[in-house]
């Protein structure tokens, strides 16, 4: 779960302008609320999800202009509000039905509810516009972990490390194979695709 939460703020900052190699326009719109001196981009790197709460309600409006439907739904589903978090990033879907960011959020907030089923259908349907996407198969292969289906675990877990192989992530190619292996030690794909990264 720590990893869904990691991930999750590492995709806010990337979409947001939190990296340098963002425009100034949208920093600014990140910014331009601020509540005990800290702006929700801050307060959402900081984990303090009250308080992106509190900043997303004066900000959030039905249009959503500032786009901050994502961090402000992780925050509510943080804050043990997962059903308002669901209707925030649906009703920003019903605008904009074409962003997988949005469906594997409303996935992760699922995932974090444990309601295991729903979020498997958002990741699938992530998967289904952006099948070139590890993140999606990741989170999938951790559900099926921890409900014991340890073959879809693994297929999912494989299909994220050949992508990233195929993209030179070498440290997560790693990482997924190895996953692979500690739930099947005589996995045949993982052994082969560990060596050819290794080599």
């Amino acid at each position: 779960m720590r990893a869904l939460v990691n991930y999750s703020i590492g995709l806010f900052l990337f979409l947001f302008g939190i990296c340098s190699c963002t425009s100034k326009t949208s920093h600014q719109q990140t910014t331009e609320k601020k509540q005990d001196g800290e702006t929700l981009a801050d307060a959402y790197k900081n984990r303090k999800w009250d308080l992106v709460v509190a900043i997303g309600d004066t900000l959030i409006g039905t249009d959503d202009p500032k786009n901050i439907s994502i961090p402000y739904a992780e925050a509510l589903a943080a804050t043990g509000n997962p059903q308002k978090a669901i209707d925030v990033l649906n009703k920003k879907i019903e605008k904009t039905p074409g962003d997988y960011y949005l469906f594997e959020t409303k996935g992760n907030v699922y995932y974090s509810a444990e309601k295991f089923d729903s979020a498997i259908i958002n990741y699938d349907i992530v998967i289904s516009m952006k099948p070139t996407y590890a993140r999606p198969y990741i989170n999938e292969g951790q559900i099926y972990e921890i409900i014991g289906d340890k073959n879809k675990a693994i297929d999912n877990y494989i299909i994220a490390a050949k992508l990233f192989s195929e993209n030179n992530y070498i440290e997560e190619t790693v990482e997924y194979c190895r996953r692979v292996l500690a739930i099947d030690s005589a996995n045949i794909e993982a052994k082969k695709l560990l060596e050819q990264t290794l080599n």
